[in-house]
Parts: structure tokens; sequence; C-alpha cells
């Protein structure tokens, strides 16, 4: 019952849009001469070129939405790569021995610290695969 109603209504949707095309094209049926900057173009009937300048007009601004929306979904795709990385980053900050524990490296200098026990999470994430995986 759902699909005839939906026929129904897609046909008369068609059979509407046929007629209102009929009846622009007799009401627009007259003779133009289209005179552009270097080219003139003589006896055009005004419905055609209406319809013509309605798709070139439709066409362009298809062009450009289409940019806009592929530029912000890469966009969206390069922020969606830096946010793993990011995660992937404070996963691996988290994982790390807290400095006062008993395998933290006891640098002056905190930053050197740091990397140490970033290298050291490194190589035992690569150890405990290589592992997993022999």
């Amino acid at each position: 019952m759902k699909r005839l109603i939906l026929f129904v209504i897609v046909f008369g949707l068609f059979a509407g849009a046929l007629w209102l095309g009929g009846a622009f094209r007799v009401a627009n049926a007259m003779r133009v001469d289209l005179d552009l900057i270097w080219v003139r173009i003589p006896n055009l009937e005004l419905w055609l070129l209406l319809v013509a300048a309605f798709s070139v007009g439709a066409a362009i601004a298809t062009m450009i939405v289409g940019f806009a929306w592929l530029r912000g979904w890469v966009l969206v795709r390069r922020f969606k790569k830096a946010t793993k990385k990011l995660e992937k980053e404070l996963h691996e900050l988290r994982s790390l021995p807290l400095s006062g524990s008993a395998g933290a490296a006891l640098d002056a200098d905190p930053a050197t610290a740091l990397t140490a026990n970033i290298k050291r999470a490194k190589a035992g994430s690569k150890n405990e695969s290589a592992t997993k995986q022999g």
C-alpha cells in the first residue's frame, strides 16, 4: 500500500513537472536575438535561452559548493588523523611511570627524564608486540 501511494506521488510530481515545463515553453515561445559582446546569434527561442542560463548557473554553483565541501572533508580527515596521533601520544604518556617511582629516571633536567621515559615506553611496547607475534 505504501509503495502504491509513493508511486502515485512520484508520478504526480513527474506529470506536474512536465506540465509546468510545457506551460513555461508556451509562455516563452517568442524568438529573440542573443547579442553577446563578440558574437550575435539570431532567432533563438526565449525559453531555450532561459533554461540554458539557469543550467549554467546551477552547474557553476554546484562546482563552487562542491569544492567547498571537498575542502571541508579534507580538513575533517586531517584533523581526525591529528587527533588520533595526539590520543596515541597521550596514552603513551599516561603509561609512563611516575617520577618518584623506583623505575623512573632521576635526572636533573625533567625534559631529559621525560624523553628517556618515552623512549623506554616505546621500546617496551615494541618488545611486547614482538613477543606477542612470535
